[in-house]
């Protein structure tokens, strides 16, 4: 008994809803014309079944193109997907090889300007004091 009055209530709440919303003069207009559009759509295929027939089938292959094509697509992005997940190791060794190397050539750097201010010679002045203003 109650679940029949819960529908009773929703359907009457979304008439009224329906009917507060006509008060505005541009839904009235836009609900008109979207009624005669409908209208005119149903009495074309009322008259003319085969062509409803004909535009459900240009809807049906384009959909099922559509589908197709996405498949396809999600076939691929997976086995891109799988790759790199393949790859992961791979890249991961690589990339600690090279911060390796980076960091013995930092080192190698360093030592080799920590020794060059001791190379000069009495007199020289160091090159970067000719360059304290920038």
């Amino acid at each position: 008994m109650g679940k029949n009055k819960f529908f009773q209530g929703v359907l009457l709440g979304a008439v009224a809803g329906g009917l507060l919303s006509l008060l505005d003069k541009t839904t009235r207009r836009e609900v008109g014309a979207s009624l005669k559009n409908g209208s005119s759509y149903i009495s074309t295929y009322a008259k003319d079944p085969k062509q409803l027939v004909e535009a459900s089938k240009e809807v049906y292959e384009k959909l099922s193109v559509t589908a197709d094509q996405v498949t396809r697509d999600f076939r691929f992005i997976s086995e891109k997907v799988d790759e790199l997940k393949g790859m992961t190791p791979q890249v991961k060794d690589l990339i600690e090889e090279t911060k390796e190397t980076f960091e013995d050539s930092t080192e190698a750097y360093k030592d080799a300007f920590k020794e060059a201010p001791n190379e000069l010679e009495d007199g020289d002045q160091p090159i970067d004091s000719s360059f304290k203003g920038y």
